[in-house]
């Protein structure tokens, strides 16, 4: 795979050069936001032009169910980065229904892992639902994440922060927050 990638990476390259695609562009947001979404295949190249947004105008911010789980700061530190250091101004959690998060059990993740060869130790030392961020309802998802960034100690407090929920297959919006 990683020699297909490379060769349509040296196409991609010789197309982009010649329509004069290859400019330099800034590595901040031109519109001053940030979404949190979930990794979910379907949302890429989704979310963004569903919201208006092209290429260069927001920071992304992705995980497995756009979860922010307690005891792991990543998504707030990269929150705070972007409005302390980057001067964003609003944030956006962006959950999605049908999310892959919302169907997972206990069971069938350590299942997965021993079968990959995660020793029954490694996951005995783990409480399974929290460490992989499984959650119960979408929706709900949403609205916790916007309550831990809007209670965070590490996010200005005039930074906006708004739950939205999509379809990721019409990319329709439903605004929960």
């Amino acid at each position: 795979m990683l020699n297909k990638i490379l060769n349509h990476n040296k196409k991609f390259v010789e197309e982009r050069k010649a329509a004069g695609l290859d400019k330099p562009i800034s590595g901040h947001a031109h519109q001053n936001l940030m979404v949190f979404t979930c990794m979910d295949t379907r949302l890429v190249d989704l979310v963004e032009p569903a919201m208006g947004f092209k290429r260069g105008d927001i920071k992304i911010l992705k995980n497995a169910g756009n979860i922010i789980r307690d005891g792991c700061d990543e998504i707030i530190r990269c929150i705070a980065v972007g409005t302390a250091l980057m001067g964003l101004s609003e944030v956006y959690v962006v959950g999605h229904k049908d999310c892959g998060m919302a169907k997972q059990t206990p069971e069938a993740i350590k299942e997965k892992m021993l079968e990959r060869g995660i020793t029954q130790e490694i996951l005995d030392s783990i409480d399974i639902p929290q460490w992989f961020g499984l959650l119960k309802d979408e929706r709900e998802n949403v609205l916790e994440g916007v309550r831990k960034i809007k209670e965070s100690p590490f996010v200005p407090k005039d930074i906006s922060v708004y739950g939205l929920l999509m379809d990721p297959n019409s990319g329709e919006i439903e605004v929960l927050c």
